[in-house]
Order: C-alpha cells, then structure tokens, then sequence
C-alpha cells in the first residue's frame, strides 16, 4: 500500500510541476511542444511502476541493452566472416592476375607470343596449374638450306622448366597450348 501511495504522490507532483510550467510557457507556439514532452513524461511516470514488477528499471534497460549488445555482435561476426571470405576471394584472384602476369613476362622474354594465361590457386594460395595459349614468334634464317631455331615442343619444355623452378610447381601442373 506504501508503494501506491509514493506513486501517486510521484505522479500528483510531476503532474502540478508540468501544469504550473506549460501555463508560464511565453508564446502559443511553444505550449504545443511543451505539452508534447509533458504527456511524455507523464507516461513514463505512470509506466514505472509496472517496470518496477518486471524487475527493477533498471534491470529492465540493461536487459534491453544486453539483448542489444549481443545482436549487435552477432552481427559484427557475421559481418566479419562474410569480409574474410569475400578477402579470400579477392586475394586469391589478385594473386592469381600477378603469377599470371609474371608469367606472361617469362614466356614474352622468351620469345613467345602470349594470347591468354591462367592460372588456379588452392584454398592454401597454393599454385594448382597454369594453362598458357601461346604463339611462337621466331623468325627463321635459311642458310644453305637449313633452318635454324628450336623446334616449338623443346621450347615449351624450357619455358615449362622455367617455370616450374621458378614457382616451385610439378611440370605436369603447367600446360602450354598453342
């Protein structure tokens, strides 16, 4: 009963402070605003009480806010798994442009002309192969009826060495088309 009593002697003075301020309020304008933050407040006041039974009031916020903290983790985790697939990804074509652009470097010097190369990561950023589409470009001198240059399959063997040592790849993992 003493508990009723202090909540309505709480309610009676937020009640006869809010009517004595919004009557000294200056201009018509403002007692429209102030009404509006009175009926507020006094709804509140009568709803604390009833947060009192579901636990104290402040229990009940910081239940809500604990609730809150949680679901915003979840999805900070979320968020951040998602980010380091999508990086993985990312990072794993980035690489896999740069080996290929390496590549096309070694066979270019080596006097190939490169149409298109790929190459395939692991999930461990590990070489898996390497495909090129090359074109030789040598230009043969007939010398008393002789031709010089490399025949094409030898030149593919030393560019596939080449690579192979320089990437640390099996040379059956490297293959040359033409």
């Amino acid at each position: 009963m003493e508990g009723l009593v202090g909540w309505v002697k709480n309610y009676s003075m937020v009640f006869l402070f809010f009517t004595v301020l919004s009557s000294l309020a200056a201009k018509k304008e403002y007692r429209r605003y102030l009404s509006l933050f009175v009926e507020f407040v006094l709804v509140v006041t009568l709803l604390m009480p009833v947060l009192k039974l579901v636990g104290s009031d402040t229990d009940f916020f910081d239940k809500i806010a604990y609730d809150t903290f949680w679901q915003e983790l979840n999805s900070i985790k979320a968020d951040r798994e998602n980010l380091d697939f999508l990086g993985e990804d990312v990072y794993r074509e980035r690489y896999e442009e740069v080996i290929g652009a390496d590549v096309r470097v070694m066979a270019e010097d080596a006097g190939y002309g490169v149409m298109d190369v790929r190459v395939n990561l692991s999930q461990e950023f590990e070489i898996e192969s390497m495909e090129l589409d090359l074109a030789k470009e040598q230009e043969y001198t007939v010398i008393q009826g002789s031709l010089t240059g490399e025949p094409e399959e030898e030149g593919f063997e030393k560019l596939k060495e080449k690579i192979s040592s320089f990437y640390q790849v099996d040379i059956e993992n490297i293959r040359i088309w033409n």
